[in-house]
């Protein structure tokens, strides 16, 4: 993340940042060669408490990780009410200054 070219790997892997500063990046397909970790989202949810509740039912369990978002990732489980790790994976971030969202991948 340090290294700062974000422009360059969006254009040269042809994949979508989520927003500018959340240094989260979205594409259709599987990218092999892309130089860093991938995972396929399974469900995308607000901080909405019904929304929450239907996308987190089953789940105790998860690692989340907070880019461009209000809450740390510790505030976070904790609204969440999850412990930490497991094979889930919650990603929170915002892609513009009221869209606020949260997607969950399983480990690939």
């Amino acid at each position: 993340m340090k290294a700062g070219c974000w422009g360059f790997i969006a254009s040269h892997y042809h994949i979508t940042p989520a927003a500018p500063n959340s240094h989260l990046f979205f594409s259709d397909h599987l990218i092999p060669e892309f130089p860093g970790r991938q995972y396929r989202i399974e469900r995308i949810f607000t901080l909405n408490k019904k929304e929450m509740r239907d996308a987190l039912q089953g789940i105790t369990h998860a690692n989340i990780s907070v880019r461009n978002f209000p809450l740390s990732a510790d505030e976070l489980r904790k609204r969440l009410k999850l412990k930490d790790g497991g094979d889930r994976y919650l990603f929170a971030t915002t892609l513009n200054r009221d869209n606020r969202l949260i997607l969950t991948s399983l480990a690939q």
